[in-house]
């Protein structure tokens, strides 16, 4: 007859089991009274045998596990003591949970694409974004750590079971896109070029045949406004290259923008007619911004920003619209990296062409 073997238990209804969890603190529960299962018909332990057996011989001292193991623990702590082996040190830790619905539940691996470790390749996020991010959430004081040790390795972090949450902690995609971004930006020209490249390679046949047509002129995209000491911090993941640099490839740029509501099209064309006047690729920040203070004047534009803002009466805007108007021709973009280190990479071939055809468009 098929057969299990059972734990004959000595449990009483009246006697309570209590261990100390290094999460949780002391945790007193009712005494095990289930004569649980240790070998099934098939002749294979259940958890419970298995665990008290392999974590022994394996010399194993702590077990780091979900809380749902708490109701458990009476049964193994009951198997330790008739078995004659010493109980490791347990360390229940809280779900990661998610917000749903304006309520929260436990991320779950069917439900939740980001409850597997394919997701955040797949995403491009850099693997030292995510262990930065899950320190953030197991730990409350990593954060002002990585504050007062801004460049020092994850391994050098203190980190104690004492110091999680026995409280579920809130998985966010957007404080995760906020470390990563903060990750990316400590990187260099090349390692994001690297990596960037390497995804496209995997993820993204066509933007990965424009990157690696010419590496140094890759690199160059990812070195603009890198090198300093507030680094700009457009990109989360790789997966956010392909928008990021679209405009620095023809094939991707398609020259379709619209003006600030406070400049005519006329003015605009002034200014693009004016820049191309002045336009020299070997200028410098400093001299290229000094070049676009000196003809905003004659265009209507005031050349200080400040003095624009104390009496804006009489001015058509200041000389940030003025460069405006050429970072929209140029990069189809309000908001962008250096323009001044734009332009030099894309070279004046590729310039003078969008400035002209962003001519046509605005007469």
């Amino acid at each position: 007859m098929p057969y299990v073997l059972r734990f004959r238990s000595e449990g009483q209804e009246d006697r309570k089991c209590s261990f100390d969890d290094m999460i949780r603190g002391k945790i007193e529960m009712q005494e095990n009274m289930q004569d649980v299962v240790l070998l099934k018909t098939d002749g294979i332990p259940t958890y419970h045998f298995a665990h008290v057996v392999d974590d022994h011989l394996m010399r194993v001292t702590h077990v780091i596990r979900g809380d749902e193991w708490i109701a458990s623990a009476p049964i193994h702590l009951q198997l330790f003591r008739a078995c004659g082996f010493k109980p490791p040190k347990y360390a229940h830790t809280a779900a990661v949970m998610k917000e749903d619905n304006g309520g929260k539940r436990k991320l779950s691996k069917r439900k939740d694409p980001e409850a597997a470790v394919t997701y955040f390749s797949d995403e491009g996020y850099p693997a030292a974004a995510v262990q930065e991010y899950l320190l953030t959430l197991i730990n409350s004081n990593f954060e002002d750590w990585r504050r007062a040790n801004p460049k020092a390795p994850l391994a050098q972090f203190p980190f104690n079971l004492k110091k999680m949450s026995p409280s579920g902690a809130l998985f966010d995609m957007n404080k995760l896109n906020d470390v990563s971004k903060n990750v990316i930006s400590t990187m260099t020209a090349s390692e994001v070029a690297t990596a960037v490249t390497a995804w496209a390679k995997a993820h993204d046949e066509a933007f990965y045949a424009l990157l690696a047509r010419d590496a140094a002129y890759t690199e160059g995209i990812f070195a603009i406004d890198r090198d300093n000491p507030k680094p700009r911090k457009d990109i989360a993941k790789w997966s956010d290259a392909p928008a990021f640099a679209a405009y620095f490839f023809d094939e991707c740029f398609d020259g379709n923008w619209e003006l600030p509501e406070n400049i005519a099209a006329a003015d605009a064309a002034a200014v693009l007619e004016a820049y191309k006047t002045v336009y020299d690729p070997a200028q410098d920040k400093q001299a290229w911004f000094d070049a676009i203070k000196a003809m905003s004047p004659a265009l209507g534009f005031c050349a200080e920003t400040k003095e624009y803002k104390k009496d804006p009466t009489g001015w058509k805007g200041h000389a940030g619209d003025v460069s405006t108007v050429i970072r929209l021709a140029v990069t189809g973009r309000r908001n962008t990296p250096d323009l001044c280190s734009i332009l030099k990479l894309l070279g004046k071939e590729r310039v003078i062409a969008r400035l002209d055809a962003a001519l046509a468009k605005l007469k």
